[in-house]
């Protein structure tokens, strides 16, 4: 739910930190004073645009923030998929907007888009107006919406109807590569068959390329590698002339060493390790004599290399980077060749495995269809019931179900609310019918029909009662003391049936500080609570008029607390 509302400098609102409690939150005030802009702050924090003009004269940018507690499952999994952390169930919403019409957004101290913020308000909180009222004119959600009254029931068709639909689209897939043109198939097939022969007779191994590079890189300086292979033999083991090697030389020492350890075995070590040295300097000559032999200088064999080399680098081209991206090349081309030569009998079997699929994707959907129609039947009897004691005694809510052309993972069926607010009048989409108050108490009806289904926990309801008083007030103040005991809402009102039926009250005010306007927002204690219930009611501050204010309140919270223990 929405614990707090910080605003700064959003229009006549120069700061205001507002908080909510669970329930009946009653928002009013003097027309004028801001009570709108409450409101506009917390959807241009969910997400919704706004202009410079939101922001106060004189400022650089407005800032409000959103404090939302012990949020829904599917706020937490939303904000998840998002990468933004909300293991404690807490999610502050934050969103700035300067002077030059840029916005930022944050949560949980994490950047956001603003089509982000709206995505995960969707999951927090439902707004609806005499302008607004999405959930409802939005015939998309209506499926969504009837769904919820269907759960859990509908919920286990659509997991089993999802799996369905995923190897479905997988089985579609396949079959329309095996059932395309027989000449494109062909022309696929010969290309293939190249590209597999092409990779085959070039006789690719692996780490081919480098062992070809370092011997091409010896061949290039064979002449320079032999003179040097020489030098060493002759300074390590053969000498020059009268210049003994230094195998000679350490020979000649390991003799002489190993006299005076004849005589002293404190010079042993030393005498095996000078052994050591004339064993690791022959070891070193043989290898040199070795490599010498190994060493070619046949410019045949460095033709033979740029060849191969150069069939290598033309596969590259065409085939991966690598000779290992050219051989998983010639891999994947005969899987997809075997694929296609066998696309006749791969395809009489995604033929038949899609007509088993089908099938029994239309009994899942046809087990939906029936699912929401008798719940609609329930659901529609309830609404319209609701919509009467709302003082619409003439309104006809029915819920339409007609089946789609094709399927998709909530089934094959269109839902739309359809309704007649008069006598004689014939069923009409709810969008083009109601009214602003009508389209409300519509959204209140259902809420109260449906409100222990609901995922959202936070309703706001701008100035609903617009149009309403009296006995159809008071049914209104009831419905929402009725949704209110397990969803939170934030109302708007002139009614003061309504705000008497508070769980918290909050009175928006207008003053003047050094020159400029201000709108405040402050909590009603009992005593204020009974005057603002008065100013509402239109009466003079008497004696009278002041208990029947306190009657009014009290009756409504005896109300209300009948209504809670239902």
């Amino acid at each position: 739910m929405l614990e707090e509302l910080n605003i700064k400098n959003a229009a006549l609102i120069k700061s205001a930190e507002i908080e909510f409690d669970k329930g009946l939150n009653v928002l009013s005030g003097e027309t004028g004073a801001g009570k709108s802009m409450v409101i506009g702050s917390l959807t241009f924090v969910l997400g919704e645009r706004a202009s410079r003009e939101f922001i106060r004269d004189g400022e650089d940018k407005a800032v409000v923030e959103a404090v939302f507690g012990s949020v829904s499952d599917a706020a937490r999994q939303c904000a998840e998929g998002m990468g933004i952390d909300c293991s404690d169930g807490m999610l502050i919403l934050q969103r700035t907007i300067n002077r030059d019409g840029k916005t930022a957004g944050r949560i949980n101290g994490v950047s956001v888009t603003a089509s982000m913020l709206k995505n995960l308000s969707s999951k927090l909180v439902d707004i609806h107006s005499q302008h607004e009222s999405h959930s409802l004119l939005n015939a998309s959600k209506h499926i969504d919406i009837l769904d919820r009254f269907c759960a859990p029931q509908i919920n286990e068709k659509k997991r089993k109807l999802s799996e369905l639909t995923e190897r479905y689209r997988g089985v579609v897939s396949k079959l329309k590569s095996v059932s395309g043109d027989d000449d494109e198939r062909q022309r696929r097939i010969s290309l293939l068959e190249f590209r597999i022969d092409e990779i085959d007779k070039a006789g690719l191994k692996a780490g081919e390329e480098e062992e070809l590079a370092r011997r091409k890189k010896v061949l290039m300086a064979s002449e320079k590698l032999i003179r040097q292979s020489r030098q060493c033999l002759e300074l390590l083991y053969y000498g020059t002339g009268e210049v003994p090697s230094a195998a000679d030389k350490t020979g000649d020492a390991l003799k002489i060493c190993g006299l005076m350890a004849a005589s002293d075995q404190s010079i042993s070590q030393v005498y095996e390790n000078i052994d050591l040295a004339y064993s690791k300097l022959q070891e070193a000559s043989e290898a040199i004599k070795d490599y010498l032999e190994s060493i070619s200088s046949d410019p045949d064999e460095i033709n033979r290399l740029e060849e191969r080399l150069d069939i290598i680098y033309s596969l590259k081209k065409k085939y991966g980077a690598t000779i290992e991206e050219i051989i998983d090349s010639r891999n994947k081309a005969a899987s997809e060749l075997e694929f296609l030569n066998n696309s006749r009998e791969i395809r009489e079997k995604l033929s038949a495995e899609k007509e088993k699929l089908l099938k029994s994707i239309r009994s899942i959907c046809s087990d939906m269809t029936g699912i929401r129609k008798s719940a609609a039947v329930s659901l529609q009897q309830e609404i319209t019931s609701q919509l009467r004691d709302l003082e619409m005694k003439n309104a006809v809510f029915e819920i339409c179900i007609s089946q789609k052309d094709t399927f998709n993972q909530k089934g094959w069926d269109n839902v739309e609310f359809m309704i007649s607010t008069n006598a004689g009048e014939g069923l009409k989409p709810l969008s083009k019918t109601a009214s602003g108050g009508e389209m409300s108490r519509v959204m209140l009806g259902l809420k109260t029909v449906i409100a222990g289904n609901e995922s959202i926990d936070t309703f706001v309801f701008d100035e609903i009662d617009t149009g309403i008083s009296g006995k159809t007030a008071s049914k209104v103040a009831e419905k929402m003391a009725f949704v209110s005991q397990g969803q939170q809402i934030l109302c708007i009102t002139h009614l003061p049936q309504i705000a008497s039926m508070a769980d918290k009250n909050l009175l928006i005010t207008k003053i003047a500080e050094n020159g400029k306007t201000v709108t405040q927002v402050g909590e009603l204690d009992k005593n204020r609570r009974i005057h603002e219930v008065l100013r509402l009611m239109g009466s003079n501050e008497t004696e009278t008029a002041i208990k029947a204010a306190k009657e009014m309140i009290e009756y409504s919270d005896m109300k209300k607390n009948n209504i809670r223990k239902k």
